[in-house]
């Protein structure tokens, strides 16, 4: 886990809960993340991180997946997004199970990211502080408009607002060309609706939302494959390779290549 590489650095501090049960492990990824202005919190286990939320809110939760016998990251992951409370929390795992299965999981599930162990600081940094910048964007963009009543009001029965958003998740992540359009008609929903969901529950217009999980595919397979580029666009949902490589440059501020480069 050297340090590698010149790391983005946060301009406001950025506070995160860190899950990992191996404290020596933990103690450095903390020490190295605090220069770059990010406060952590360590918790060895799942149930205290459960515990520390109920009275404080990071602006993003770095977890593990092996975290002991009672409770692992999926079943964290599972937990916090059945709550109207913790939705909105971005979630990065950070794991050995370098398994494609197990990405997908973690990925379907909620996670908005997954890096396999070692990876490189600065790309960990990087996840964090553009979350955490997402994050606190669209909360400040919406605390005085309406949009929380609109959807507190249209999703009065709130398991079917969980259902909805998870069959909205199951169709971008089971199939990557899905369009807004697309989501519309198979849930025979209107744009309005879908549009304050996704907003609601992923801090982002569904446009968005879809293309941030296509970059998020193809930044997995870009450090864990050897398919090509084209090839990776092609399957992530993009027509073109010069749009997917212009988008995955703003998104994760390098190119495919540097990504590549750096698994």
């Amino acid at each position: 886990m050297a340090r590698v590489g010149k790391k983005k650095v946060a301009k406001e501090p950025v506070e995160i809960l860190l899950v990992e049960d191996n404290a020596e492990y933990s103690d450095n990824l903390s020490g190295l993340l605090e220069k770059e202005n990010i406060k952590v919190t360590n918790v060895p286990s799942a149930e205290l991180a459960l515990e520390f939320l109920k009275k404080n809110e990071p602006d993003v939760i770095v977890l593990d997946i092996m975290l002991g016998d009672k409770m692992n990251g999926f079943d964290f992951i599972s937990n916090l997004k059945s709550s109207r409370k913790y939705l909105h929390i971005p979630v990065i795992f950070i794991s050995a199970l370098s398994h494609s299965d197990k990405i997908e999981e973690g990925l379907s599930l909620g996670a908005n990211d997954y890096l396999v162990k070692p990876f490189r600081i600065a790309e960990l940094g990087y996840k964090i502080i553009n979350l955490a910048k997402l994050k606190k964007n669209v909360e400040k963009r919406h605390s005085n408009e309406h949009i929380i009543e609109q959807v507190s009001n249209l999703d009065h029965d709130y398991k079917l607002a969980q259902l909805f958003v998870a069959e909205v998740n199951e169709m971008v992540n089971n199939c990557l060309e899905m369009t807004v359009t697309d989501i519309v008609k198979k849930l025979n929903t209107n744009f309005t609706k879908l549009d304050l969901v996704i907003k609601k529950y992923h801090l982002q217009t569904p446009v968005n939302y879809i293309l941030a999980k296509r970059l998020q595919r193809a930044d997995l397979m870009l450090r864990n494959s050897n398919i090509s580029i084209n090839n990776i666009a092609f399957q992530c949902g993009f027509n073109s390779t010069s749009y997917f490589c212009t988008a995955f440059k703003k998104y994760y501020e390098k190119s495919p290549m540097q990504a590549r480069k750096g698994k």
